[in-house]
């Protein structure tokens, strides 16, 4: 209202100084005034923000802890991640704009009622446009609602397949699935950016639309007075136009609060929904007194395909491929009418087949599956191992202790029974050491080892262990029976689930679990009485234990004049190697592998995971450049920017013309109709550039996200093992996630932003400038003023973004962890020690962001208090100046106006100019990130040259040969192959054994180029596997590694992803791995990380998938460790049978797995210890090979 008293005192010629200056007092002190309360304001509602996130995070992570099976079923962990990271971001993000839209209308009320007494009832016609945009408002709401819930819906399923392949990113680097998985990803990413393009037009046509409001309404406005016959004089014209800018403001925020209104509603039904979920039900104590179980007639069922740990079906992670999938499937009991009683000082071992619900029934017992009838008590203290242990990304120490204190004495027993003494010995840190997320860095035996001296720790009243005795070697497994179970629990209720036999009779009692149902129960003794399943299960067992045996002993015969034939190179590569050795082997490091007994890669000091790279200083200008060349180019870059100058261009012609419109409508009244449909027009050209520009951003925006997404992707894929081992996967998920959505949705609302502050700025201090000169002696200063306060700000803000985005990837990879250790850690009740390493985490990360809000709104002070001074200098200049230019009158009045316009509307450009370029700033990290990860090492080439590309049958015969080979896992860590000489002739079976750290898997590394070799090679079929493409070596290589892995989809895409087989083929391969009674369509459902299959059920599958490769060579790392000896059985016959005209190389735990091999190669400290016929190595008296067979009889005969 001051513009028109200020244009007022410019016409009068003979106004005094001081009225002027009073009105250039009373700007400057009304902007200080509401510098102050803007920021009070923003303050506490970023406050709140802040304090709104915790709580949403802190309640997603605890609300995780007790989701039920069903409920968890249908929960991906891409979906509770997204509601970790992105949705209560969303809710963070809407609360500085929660009074809005309350004071949005106000503003709209009041100004309204101003331009009513300028414009009287020709404001009207302004109102009634407002009011004809709500129902339109209210349209596009709901539109853009159901837009964003679909892209959420996408957006989920494409975080939980790279959470997936992630996951299991080892087993795709073997089976050479790389392109299969990143074209997998992205289909899902470009239905994710189809549907946010679709959501983009949406939100374009919508700020288009919001932004045009202001300038329909002046349009209208002005129409209506010309059409009432008014004369729309200077003062009216301009004091009504500084009110329709006052409009602007908020009808151009309401598209904004609209947009996170929308989205943060969306976010509240996604929590919504998840806190809703149905929770698991505590096992209560029931009418025990004592420390015991009781089941009586349960009905045990998954309410949906569950997931575990282990081979229970249990509350893992699981959604199907397509959208289809997402509903759950009811299933029926999968135990029925269990009776089970166990009290304390009590072994109970529960046998029976692969999938048969030996581990429902632990599931059962701890209230993790489901009991639909029948009840289930539980009293006492449990301790829980399951099939696939729980291992955290923490010293073997932390691991053992479990949030517990350190108690040495326990602690010592604890590593002593589960047979760890020798292992913390080599160990770089010893106890000390970091083992790496998931336990990567250790073998299986070791990690099920690490989660026995877990449970043993805690003193508990109550065992249950899940087949812990599967993956370890048999001596050992002897030892952990005898002075663990036997001796160190004998007075706990111990529940054993094995599919071990060897043990079975030293139990208290024994379930046998068939049909759904506990066929039999009672003791050794009884059950045997009745020659039943127990006794039909012990003599196969038997039965298959002598066959080995027989078959060995026959080849003692058979080798006597053979033997002298072997290979001299084989015998040379012995000599002289364990005595230098062992000298060497002591050392403080220790070796690192892919996935078994070797695995180890330890840093100095014990430190595996490496703390995550933190840039300093200004963002480079070659990230920038990154993303303007993703972008389109400079040249895409120059059209937008133009549209943005051109709309501002635009809006200044459209207040020139009404000042000129003033100025000439005294002069030519009947022209008034001219000057208006002239300013129509410039308004609709305005409208038209609004959108252009807005779209051209945008969809150079995707574009670039696009193509960093596919980078990122692509080398991520072809990372080597070494980034995985050493990187935590919630590390590479805030990548992936945070990353990526800030590069598709907050990098172009920024820029947006940023462009429309800017060019406004630039456009109205020229505007000023021009109309009063003087102006530019005071903007010099203030400008520098400016500068400063800007430079100062974002050195700071970018350098707090940058903590923040690094302290978010610990909470991501801490919610990782926990969701695939949720039974062990529900079982053990350590769920408040999980929450509270949350909160840590969360309110590290929260600190980070408390500063950034609270320099946010130091600089906004400053700031406006700049823009203030600008328009209270603007005034001044022009006061000053019309002592000059009184002459001029109305004509300098309507050119100052115009000025004075702009000069009043500085305040929020200036602001927001810096706190978006800032905002860029600490957005463009994530590039910055990206492209670090897009620059990283890669493996060698995946195809072959022309010259070097094996032939297309490759390999033929399946001889290969090790050749001095050195290997080790990075530059300076100790060699894990050393000088590693052998052949295998074409055809031939040779087992692998040998001790924890001798070697093995590193072997199987080396050999599918996993790791590169230090020294040497390795030959099949003549052809130099360094030489070829790792697709051409991976491909034609099956493997069968120790954790089998799926994926969600179906039973055809886990076992052909590239659809290279027929049904009958698929099915063959099903049948020959025994899995026919499992599976019953190849278009059953495999849910996230296959947890709707038991770990044996998983096993035989990946099995199936080397029986469909039909390869010439096969690698088997413990492939049968899991199944029971039933199973094993067929499966044995089934390979030999199959596999007998391949080479196969198998690693071995069960000594009788490989007592039919032709050779057996003995590793020790990374060299061959002893290589020759199996009958050959036993007749060694003080040899390897013949004390792992003894010990093996030993086990077997108890």
């Amino acid at each position: 209202m001051i513009i028109k008293d200020i244009i007022a005192y410019l016409s009068d010629p003979t106004a005094p100084l001081s009225e002027g200056l009073t009105y250039a007092a009373v700007i400057f002190a009304s902007g200080v005034v509401q510098s102050f309360a803007l920021r009070q304001y923003f303050f506490y509602c970023y406050e709140t923000g802040l304090q709104l996130r915790s709580a949403v995070v802190t309640a997603v992570f605890e609300k995780s802890m007790v989701l039920s099976a069903a409920a968890r079923q249908q929960r991906t962990s891409g979906e509770i991640t997204n509601l970790m990271s992105i949705d209560a971001q969303r809710l963070q993000d809407m609360t500085p704009y929660l009074h809005a839209v309350w004071y949005a209308a106000f503003q709209i009320i009041v100004s309204c009622f101003l331009l009513w007494q300028q414009i009287g009832v020709a404001t009207f016609a302004g109102v009634a446009v407002i009011l004809l945009m709500i129902p339109l408002m209210t349209f596009i709401s709901k539109g853009m609602r159901k837009l964003q819930q679909r892209l959420m819906e996408v957006k989920d399923e494409r975080i939980k397949i790279c959470v997936e392949v992630l996951s299991g990113i080892k087993v795709v680097k073997l089976k050479a699935w790389e392109n299969s998985f990143g074209q997998r990803v992205m289909k899902f990413r470009d239905e994710e950016l189809s549907r946010l393009r679709t959501y983009v037009f949406a939100r374009s046509t919508s700020n288009t639309l919001f932004s045009f409001v202001p300038s329909l309404v002046t349009v209208v406005s002005f129409s209506a007075y010309v059409v009432l016959g008014h004369t729309l004089d200077v003062g009216t014209a301009l004091t009504s136009l500084a009110l329709f800018n006052i409009l602007r403001f908020p009808l151009f925020m309401l598209p904004q609060v609209l947009n996170n209104v929308v989205e943060a509603s969306v976010s509240f039904d996604r929590l919504r929904s998840y806190f809703l979920a149905e929770e698991r039900t505590r096992v209560g104590e029931g009418d025990l007194t004592d420390v015991g179980i009781s089941v009586q007639g349960a009905d045990f069922k998954w309410d949906a395909s569950p997931a575990a740990e282990g081979d229970k079906k249990d509350d893992n992670k699981k959604t199907g491929e397509e959208e289809a999938l997402l509903t759950p499937v009811a299933e029926g009991p999968t135990l029925h009418h269990i009776n089970f009683a166990a009290k304390k000082g009590e072994l109970h071992a529960v046998v029976g087949h692969v999938g048969s619900g030996k581990s429902t029934l632990l599931a059962g017992i701890l209230g993790d599956a489901r009991c639909s009838a029948g009840s289930v008590a539980l009293r006492g203290k449990v301790a829980y191992v399951s099939q696939q242990p729980f291992i955290q990304n923490a010293t073997v120490r932390d691991n053992i202790t479990f949030g517990l204190p350190f108690d040495a004495d326990k602690y010592e027993e604890a590593v002593r029974v589960s047979s760890l003494k020798k292992d913390l010995r080599i160990l770089t840190a010893g106890d000390r050491t970091e083992i790496g997320e998931k336990g990567i860095n250790l073998s299986g035996g070791q990690r099920t080892r690490v989660a026995i001296a877990r449970a043993v720790y805690q003193d508990a009243d109550i065992y249950l262990l899940d087949d812990i005795l599967s993956a370890v070697d048999s001596h050992v497994g002897a030892d952990i029976f005898n002075e663990c179970i036997k001796k160190t629990l004998k007075d706990k209720l111990v529940v054993l689930v094995t599919h071990s036999l060897s043990f079975v009779n030293q139990c208290d009692q024994i379930a046998v679990i068939a049909d759904g149902r506990i066929a039999e129960h009672g003791s050794y003794k009884k059950l045997m009485a009745k020659k039943n399943l127990l006794a039909q299960m012990v003599s196969n067992y038997v039965e298959s234990e002598k066959e080995e045996d027989d078959e060995n002993i026959t080849s003692v015969e058979s080798v006597e004049d053979d033997s002298a034939n072997s290979s001299d190179d084989e015998e040379l590569t012995i000599n002289g190697r364990r005595k230098s050795s062992e000298s060497r082997m002591h050392r403080r490091s220790r070796v690192s592998s892919a996935r078994s007994d070797d695995s180890q890669v330890f840093e100095e000091e014990g430190q595996l995971m490496v703390e995550e790279d933190r840039s300093v200083g200004d963002v480079s200008w070659s990230v920038y450049g990154v993303w303007i060349s993703a972008f389109g180019g400079m040249c895409a870059v120059f059209m937008v920017v133009l549209g943005f100058f051109a709309a501002q261009a635009l809006t200044l012609l459209a207040t020139v013309w009404i000042s000129y419109w003033s100025e000439e409508a005294s002069k030519y009244p009947d022209s008034q109709m001219y000057y208006v449909y002239v300013y129509m027009l410039i308004n609709l050209a305005y409208a038209v550039v609004l959108f252009i520009r807005v779209v051209l951003l945008y969809l150079g925006s995707l574009h670039a996200s696009r193509l960093l997404f596919n980078k990122l992707l692509n080398q991520i894929l072809r990372a080597p093992t070494s980034f995985f081992d050493t990187t935590p996967l919630g590390r590479i998920v805030n990548r992936m996630s945070k990353d990526i959505y800030t590069l598709d949705e907050a990098i172009p609302g920024t820029v947006v932003g940023l462009l429309n502050t800017i060019v406004s700025v630039v456009i109205t201090l020229i505007t000023i400038s021009y109309v009063t000169p003087m102006f530019m002696v005071i903007l010099a200063p203030v400008l520098v003023g400016y500068y400063c306060s800007q430079r100062y700000f974002i050195k700071t803000s970018r350098e707090l973004q940058r903590l923040d985005s690094i302290s978010r990837s610990p909470i991501f990879a801490l919610l990782s962890e926990t969701l695939d250790g949720l039974s062990t850690i529900r079982a053990f009740g350590v769920e408040s020690s999980f929450i509270d390493h949350n909160n840590y985490l969360l309110d590290k990360n929260q600190r980070a962001y408390f500063l950034n809000f609270t320099i946010n709104c130091w600089l906004a002070l400053r700031l406006e208090f700049v823009g203030t001074c600008i328009a209270a200098a603007a005034a001044f200049a022009a006061v000053i100046a019309h002592g000059t230019n009184a002459a001029e009158g109305t004509a300098f009045a309507g050119i100052v106006g115009v000025a004075l316009t702009y000069a009043f509307t500085i305040t929020q450009p200036l602001n927001w100019t810096v706190r978006m370029l800032s905002q860029l700033q600490t957005q463009m990290v994530s590039v910055e990130r990206i492209q670090t990860y897009t620059e990283m090492p890669t493996e060698a080439a995946l195809e072959s040259t022309a010259a070097q590309k094996p032939a297309l049958e490759w390999p033929t015969a399946g001889a290969i040969s090790f050749n001095r080979v050195d290997l080790r896992y990075r530059p300076g860590l100790p060699r894990v192959l050393r000088g590693l000489t052998f052949s295998v002739n074409p055809k031939e079976k040779i087992g692998i054994v040998g001790r924890t750290g001798a070697g093995k898997s590193s072997l199987i590394v080396g050999l599918m180029r996993l790791v590169e070799l230090d020294a040497g090679s390795i030959t099949i079929d003549g052809v130099d596997t360094s030489k070829i493409g790792l697709h051409d070596l991976r491909a034609n290589i099956a493997i069968i590694p120790q954790d089998p892995v799926l994926f969600s989809g179906t039973v055809r895409s886990n076992l052909d992803p590239f659809e290279q087989f027929s049904d009958d083929q698929i099915w063959t391969s099903i049948k020959r791995a025994s899995l026919q009674k499992a599976i019953t369509s190849l278009e059953d459902v495999v849910d996230e990380k296959g947890s709707n299959f038991s770990v044996g059920e998983r096993q035989l599958l990946s099995i199936a998938r080397a029986l469909l490769k039909r390869s010439k060579v096969i690698l088997m790392d413990e492939a049968t460790a899991s199944i029971d000896s039933e199973t094993d059985r067929q499966i044995q016959q089934s390979i030999r049978e199959e596999f007998r005209d391949c080479t196969t190389l198998t690693i071995a735990h069960r000594i009788n797995t490989i007592l039919d091999s032709d050779r057996i190669l003995v590793m020790e400290k990374g060299s061959v210890a002893e290589f020759g016929p199996p009958a050959e190595l036993q007749r060694k008296p003080d040899g390897i090979f013949k004390s792992l067979v003894d010990a093996w009889r030993q086990s077997s005969e108890k």
